[in-house]
């Protein structure tokens, strides 16, 4: 009877030692935390211009300095009798960081163009941004690459109807990051409307 103190005693032990050990292994570059796309567009909805809710052009989420997906988006609007029509919300962490009109740039992208007939109502978009990376990495076209940020940009593309995401891929390639392609998922249907993925510009000896 007297070994029952010491057994509860040694389960206790190794039960905190677990608990420990698992909490303090090192973060790994991920999306826990993240904002989606569709969580954000809430907010930025309260401050769209006046009659344009149902008139949206884009939704951008530039490249995380700490995060694979991004932790900030821009909702881009038509705003008619505004600078170039256009007017830009930022959301980050739940809360309007930004109000813009006029020019959108994203990095390498450069100056972003859009037009009235490109206004899609954000109402009837069902495919988030985390679901269309998933869509797009449940096909293994990113093979063994480390991916380290992905670009998103929904907006409708040339003639098509459907607003797709698209999405740029970058990947470590010892320290720095290199671009690997790209792909568009419908963010109505979720079907894959281009896949352009080569993990091979980050391999070994590339």
């Amino acid at each position: 009877m007297k070994r029952w103190p010491l057994l509860i005693a040694v389960y206790a032990f190794s039960a905190y030692a677990f608990c420990f050990a698992k909490g303090s292994e090192p973060p790994a570059r991920g999306r826990q935390g993240a904002p989606t796309a569709f969580s954000a567009l809430a907010v930025a909805q309260q401050y769209a211009p006046e009659g344009s809710q149902a008139k949206m052009l884009a939704i951008v989420g530039p490249r995380s300095k700490t995060s694979l997906t991004p932790t900030s988006w821009q909702f881009v609007y038509w705003n008619q009798g505004g600078w170039k029509n256009l007017k830009r919300i930022t959301v980050a962490g739940g809360q309007v960081r930004d109000v813009r009109e006029g020019i959108v740039e994203i990095g390498r992208r450069g100056v972003l163009r859009y037009k009235e007939e490109q206004a899609f109502d954000p109402s009837r978009l069902k495919v988030d941004s985390d679901r269309a990376l998933q869509v797009i990495l449940k096909t293994g076209a990113a093979g063994k690459a480390r991916l380290s940020t992905v670009l998103f940009e929904l907006a409708r593309m040339g003639e098509e109807r459907e607003p797709s995401w698209e999405m740029r891929f970058y990947a470590d390639r010892r320290g720095v990051e290199a671009d690997i392609g790209k792909a568009r998922v419908g963010a109505v249907s979720g079907k894959i409307l281009e896949l352009r993925l080569d993990p091979g510009r980050v391999a070994e000896g590339s």
